[in-house]
């Protein structure tokens, strides 16, 4: 299906739209920050940040995301309404996704996607507020916020996360029995090899880019 992105002058005000930082910018500061580490160093109940590349668990491990029915790991759905200005206020958001695993030279580590906060490549769909039942479809079954101005845009901006994707990650790590290992290796949970999982927690919320 093809993508229509739309660009117009409106005419009017729009008032009471909130501007901020999209958070794609803050993500990209917070990772530039981060001290990279390498994988077979993460400790268990330690902050985790680390690089490498998406691969899926299993062949069936994957989601298809909304409108562009790609194959990924993980997409999610931002819907904002923009006002003339470029303001816009966030109405609402969806996502969906599945652990995967993250690949680099000193080893593999789960990732749990549980909301993250993304700094990824997206493509972003803008209609009248009032002609985007199209896009207002792609959040059938949630709650969005009401609209303020009949006269203002909805943008749906769409995330994915595909495999073959080379990222930093960053959060939380904890250790789990590495399956791949396990069958070959006998005694008890705490003697058996373990792979790292990178998940968010309160203290440190899951960032991807």
């Amino acid at each position: 299906m093809e993508f229509l992105i739309v660009v117009a002058a409106i005419t009017g005000t729009v008032i009471g739209l909130v501007g901020r930082i999209p958070d794609p910018r803050k993500v990209k500061r917070e990772l530039a920050s981060a001290k990279i580490q390498s994988i077979d160093s993460l400790v268990d109940g330690k902050p985790a940040a680390v690089r490498g590349t998406v691969t899926l668990l299993e062949p069936t491990a994957f989601v298809v995301s909304p409108w562009t029915q790609q194959r990924c790991v993980y997409w999610l759905l931002v819907f904002d309404e923009v006002g003339v200005a470029g303001d816009f206020h966030e109405l609402g958001r969806i996502d969906g996704g599945v652990s995967f695993l993250l690949h680099s030279d000193h080893g593999a580590a789960r990732v749990v996607p549980d909301r993250p906060r993304l700094a990824l490549p997206s493509q972003a769909f803008l209609r009248p507020i009032m002609h985007a039942q199209d896009l207002l479809k792609l959040a059938a079954g949630s709650k969005l916020k009401r609209h303020n101005y009949d006269t203002s845009f909805l943008r749906v901006t769409l995330y994915t996360l595909a495999s073959g994707a080379f990222v930093t990650v960053k959060g939380w790590c904890t250790r789990e029995p590495n399956p791949e290992a396990t069958d070959e290796v006998s005694g008890y949970r705490e003697q058996l090899p373990t792979r790292p999982v990178i998940s968010g927690t309160r203290r440190a919320k899951l960032l991807i880019g």
